[in-house]
C-alpha cells in the first residue's frame, strides 16, 4: 500500500465491497508509517492527510510520545491548514482531536465563544495538578475572540521561589480586528466561593508575548488550600479587544 492509496481507502463509500477492511488496513498503514509523526521529515506529508488518518495516527502512537506539548502544537497546526474556516476548525478540534491529547484533556473549558468580549471558565483537577507538576504543564483547548486565538497554560517552576503559573498565550495572529487587548485572570476561592482577580493586563493585539500570574505553590496545593473547591481549581479568563478607531 502507498500513501496515496491509503488516503483514498479512508474515504471509500460503504457500497464498495470490503470498504471497512480496506479502511482499517489504511489506518494501520498510516499509523505504522508515521509512528514517529513528530519528526520534521514527515510534517509536509502529514499536513495533507485527512482527519480520519490523523485520528488513526494519534490513537495508535500517542502512548510512545514523550512531548505532549509537541502533539498539542502539531494538532493545532494541522487543523489550521486543513480547516481555514474558524467554526469548522473549532468543531474538529473540540470533538475529534483535542480529546485525544492528554495535555489538553486535563484542562476542561466549559465556555467556548467568539464574541466582542469573552469570558472562559476552566477547571483543573487536584490530581492532575499533583501528577503533572513539576515536570509537566497543561494547556487548555484554544479559544477565540474576533478571530484572534488564545490558550491558557498552567505549569509550576521549581527552585527557591517554587511558583505556580497561569499564562495566557496568543496563537498565530490571523485576526482582522486590531487594537487594545485586555486580559484578566480570576480564581474561585473559599470560603466566599466567589471569583477573585489574580491579575490583569492591557497590551495590543500585535503582541505575541505570553502574560499571566504566579502564586506560591505551597499556597496552592495543600488540603486546606482556598483555591481548590471539591478538588477542582476554578479559573476564569476575560479577554476583550477594543478596536482601533
Amino acid at each position: 500500500m502507498t500513501l496515496e492509496s491509503a488516503v483514498r481507502c479512508l474515504d471509500l463509500p460503504c457500497s464498495i465491497s470490503m470498504a471497512a477492511d480496506l479502511s482499517e488496513a489504511a489506518k494501520k498503514f498510516l499509523a505504522k508509517r508515521y509512528e514517529k509523526f513528530l519528526s520534521t521529515k514527515f510534517q509536509d506529508e502529514l499536513m495533507r492527510i485527512p482527519l480520519a488518518g490523523i485520528v488513526a495516527i494519534l490513537s495508535r502512537n500517542l502512548p510512545g510520545v514523550a512531548s505532549e506539548k509537541s502533539v498539542y502544537d502539531f494538532v493545532l497546526r494541522w487543523a489550521d491548514l486543513q480547516y481555514p474556516n474558524l467554526e469548522q476548525r473549532r468543531e474538529i478540534l473540540s470533538s475529534s482531536l483535542l480529546p485525544m491529547v492528554p495535555l489538553a484533556r486535563s484542562m476542561t473549558n466549559v465556555i467556548l465563544i467568539d464574541q466582542p468580549s469573552c469570558i472562559i471558565n476552566f477547571s483543573l483537577k487536584r490530581e492532575h495538578c499533583s501528577g503533572s507538576f513539576p515536570s509537566g504543564s497543561m494547556r487548555s483547548p484554544p479559544f477565540y475572540r474576533a478571530g484572534h486565538g488564545f490558550f491558557l497554560s498552567a505549569h509550576r517552576r521549581m527552585g527557591p521561589s517554587n511558583f505556580f503559573f497561569l499564562i495566557i498565550q496568543k496563537l498565530e495572529d490571523k485576526g482582522l480586528v486590531g487594537g487594545t487587548l485586555d486580559y484578566e485572570i480570576e480564581v474561585k476561592t473559599t470560603p466566599s466561593l466567589e471569583f477573585t482577580t489574580l491579575w490583569r493586563r492591557t497590551t495590543t493585539t500585535g503582541c505575541r508575548q505570553g502574560f499571566g500570574c504566579r502564586v506560591p505553590w505551597p499556597e496552592v496545593i495543600p488540603d486546606d488550600s482556598p483555591f481548590f473547591i471539591d478538588d477542582k481549581l476554578h479559573i476564569r479568563v476575560h479577554v476583550k479587544i477594543t478596536p482601533q478607531p
